[in-house]
């Protein structure tokens, strides 16, 4: 994709209005429009917008320049909004010169993925793709909302009902070059699963917003709610956005976590990459889970993934192996949520695995057997350890974690764990209804 291709893609379609989006450190997605006719400008000279209200700088120094990444084009669904709107993804910059934005996470997801080429050549690439996993529940006339419907895993409608949507969803999202390649109700009420083809991280999780928002967008059409929250219901599976992860050599067309050692399904590398992440998963957490609700899904026996390890086949561990092709051969990291920033989570991934690659760590021994059914003897024997229980044991790890706060910038780790103490002390110091219940009578 360039500039002119583009500029006559706007001129065909009669794209009217142009949506510049970038994520703030929390991973909300914010939305510039501009008229198209403007786009050529702003794809030479930026343009600017307030930092200060998006919490990302101080008042006193509050400008941030957009510039535009045109490999991101796209025009949204023709039937999204009542005329052709483009969309396209922006890298922020210090507001007078080309010097990148250092809390901006998509330049510290780009950065984390050239520091992987200069250790392990240009041609590698980090690839990756998430499971896109949602509830839909309906708005309530009283302000309360209720779960679409009580159906479970590969269910059938009329008992799924969010089927409809999905395949409206599916047909939007294909028209523009996204092929969803299944998609299904998963196990607990209400919630939905799209499934995406690899590829590049940085262009994955571009795509992964731009998925977020038009199904929130045509859930609202629809006068329902899309909620990517991790643990929504008491009671029930919360949603993990599994995350899978390999390396790729585009000039050998191979896969680097692929073994050519027909008894052993991951590379040497593969292994090193998977130690790095264990080494570092406690800190992570912080990353890939960083809100209060995140550690209301990570519990013990919801198959949700807690238990520091890894396995071929296992869900109660940390990171599995998926069955496939050698060809396919990657890790699938299961913890991830719906409430993270994706550009932090991935490069706090790939910067873990780096780590053990520069290291060459080893990873234990695989987990085979139901981490649940251990009991705590048992697992401190295996030395399998625990994520942290709440976002303030995350906060704590993070802190400490000086290797991640090097290879994702000072600037940033200073800023990121001082929003999410903000965050924490709000939820401790707020009264919350289950308290009045217990206590109210002490």
């Amino acid at each position: 994709m360039n500039v002119n291709k583009i500029l006559d893609i706007i001129s065909k379609k009669e794209v009217k209005e142009i949506a510049l989006q970038f994520t703030d450190l929390s991973g909300g997605l914010h939305t510039l429009w501009i008229p198209s006719q403007d786009f050529s400008k702003v794809l030479k000279e930026g343009i600017h917008t307030d930092g200060s209200s998006l919490g990302v700088v101080d008042v006193s120094k509050s400008d941030v320049k957009l510039l535009p990444d045109i490999h991101s084009f796209v025009v949204f669904p023709s039937n999204l909004f009542e005329y052709n709107i483009g969309r396209v993804v922006c890298d922020l910059y210090e507001p007078d010169s080309d010097k990148p934005f250092l809390l901006d996470p998509r330049y510290i997801l780009k950065n984390t993925l050239q520091s992987m080429k200069e250790k392990l050549g240009q041609s590698v690439s980090g690839i990756a793709s998430s499971e896109i996993e949602f509830f839909l529940f309906n708005k309530q006339d009283n302000g309360e909302v209720k779960l679409i419907d009580n159906a479970g895993y590969l269910a059938s409608p009329p008992a799924d009902r969010g089927t409809n949507l999905r395949l409206e969803l599916t047909e939007m999202l294909r028209e523009i070059g996204i092929n969803i390649e299944k998609h299904h109700h998963e196990v607990p009420a209400g919630k939905s699963e799209f499934n995406l083809p690899f590829s590049e991280a940085l262009q994955m999780v571009d795509t992964i917003y731009l998925i977020k928002f038009i199904i929130k967008l045509v859930a609202d059409k629809h006068g329902l709610i899309a909620s990517f929250m991790p643990k929504p219901m008491h009671g029930e599976y919360g949603a993990g956005l599994h995350t899978h992860l390999n390396l790729r050599d585009e000039g050998k067309d191979t896969n680097l976590f692929s073994s050519e050692n027909k008894g052993i399904r991951l590379s040497s590398l593969a292994q090193q990459f998977l130690a790095g992440i264990l080494n570092h998963a406690k800190a992570l957490t912080l990353l890939t889970n960083p809100s209060v609700n995140s550690y209301k899904r990570l519990v013990p026996g919801w198959e949700a993934p807690v238990y520091i390890s890894w396995a071929e086949y296992n869900r109660s561990t940390l990171i599995r192996i998926p069955p496939g092709s050698r060809k396919a051969a990657r890790l699938e990291y299961r913890p991830t949520d719906g409430s993270c920033n994706f550009y932090l989570a991935y490069a706090g991934l790939f910067s873990a695995g780096l780590d053990g690659i520069n290291r060459q760590l080893e990873p234990p021994r695989s987990v085979e057997e139901n981490i649940y059914d251990m009991s705590l003897d048992e697992r401190n024997n295996r030395g399998i350890e625990v994520l942290p229980g709440s976002l303030g044991e995350a906060i704590d790890e993070f802190s400490q974690d000086n290797y991640l706060q090097d290879s994702l910038g000072t600037q940033f780790h200073e800023k990121y764990l001082l929003l999410k103490k903000r965050e924490w002390k709000e939820f401790c110091v707020h009264v919350h209804p289950w308290e009045r219940n217990r206590y109210i009578d002490v």
